[in-house]
């Protein structure tokens, strides 16, 4: 039987997609957000998490070197990770890798798939998490980076604006309501979405790859 959290949970992932307009199903986010993930059954997951894992490690070593030799400290994984406690919700995260040099702390997030939107968006959020409330980053000038294997794409200082933090406010107050969000059914986000007809009898089809560890990437990055 799916139990509720005591407070509501978000981890990053589950809203960098709605943010950018890919996704617009937030019943399913906030059903993660609200409810314990040991509590509920899943749709069984296709997802290769040891192929993943591989792939992802590599470019993030690649990553790391690259930023040890231009001179930058280096911080990776688990020692970025972010626990922001809002008004509303808890919002988690792990940054891939933040460097340091001189006046300028770059946030990092490593991606081994497609390219697409939600992951500028998804650092966004993690450069907004980590400008407002993390004092390690004060005195830095933040900016953003997201890395594929043959390109990257920056994210400049001064990019998280007062609409986008409307709009994340907006959306983790929908996520955290007890009023539960409004569903969309699709084939094409159904398809990745861990929640089973049991929970969700508006569901659409069968699961073509799912991933809902919070330590593993959007169901998407691959």
């Amino acid at each position: 039987m799916s139990k509720r959290r005591e407070s509501p949970y978000v981890w990053i992932t589950w809203v960098n997609r709605l943010l950018a307009g890919e996704d617009y199903c937030e019943w399913s986010s906030w059903f993660k957000a609200n409810y314990e993930g040991n509590s509920y059954k899943k749709e069984p997951s296709n997802f290769d998490t040891a192929k993943w894992h591989m792939e992802h490690t590599a470019l993030l070593l690649k990553t790391r070197q690259k930023f040890e030799d231009d001179g930058y400290e280096v911080f990776i994984q688990n020692q970025n990770r972010i626990r922001l406690q809002g008004q509303t919700a808890m919002l988690s995260g792990i940054p891939d890798l933040i460097g340091l040099s001189g006046s300028t702390a770059v946030v990092v997030d490593v991606k081994t798939g497609q390219p697409s939107p939600s992951h500028s968006t998804q650092v966004l959020i993690y450069m907004y998490a980590l400008e407002k409330y993390d004092s390690r980053f004060s005195d830095f000038s933040l900016e953003g980076r997201v890395v594929y294997s043959d390109h990257d794409v920056c994210i400049p200082a001064g990019s998280v604006t007062e609409n986008f933090i409307s709009n994340l406010g907006g959306l983790m107050r929908r996520l955290s309501s007890d009023v539960p969000a409004v569903k969309v059914p699709s084939e094409q986000e159904c398809a990745f979405c861990p929640i089973t007809i049991e929970d969700c009898q508006e569901r659409i089809g069968s699961p073509q790859v799912v991933d809902e560890d919070e330590n593993l990437p959007a169901t998407r990055d691959f």
